[in-house]
């Protein structure tokens, strides 16, 4: 996703706390308006995992814990392919 307007999300960061309901939860923080966010929570209780995408047009996206860890190690996998470092 390229944009002309394309924020910089210099003060961003990526946190993890507990939310109220128990459930450990990482996710983006400070992002620019304009950018897209990611969580991703975990119930330590039943260790089902979620991970969150909500995109600038107000779409949110939700995959499961093991459509998440596909994702995450077909990244992986490229980043290592191409030689860049994750």
């Amino acid at each position: 996703m390229t944009n002309s307007n394309n924020p910089q999300n210099r003060s961003a960061s990526i946190r993890t706390r507990e939310c109220r309901r128990g459930k450990l939860r990482t996710e983006t923080h400070g992002r620019d308006d304009g950018s897209f966010n990611v969580a991703v929570t975990t119930n330590p209780q039943t260790d089902a995992t979620r991970l969150f995408i909500d995109t600038p047009e107000g779409n949110t996206y939700s995959f499961d814990g093991r459509t998440a860890r596909t994702l995450y190690r077909a990244l992986q996998k490229h980043y290592q392919f191409t030689g860049k470092a994750i």
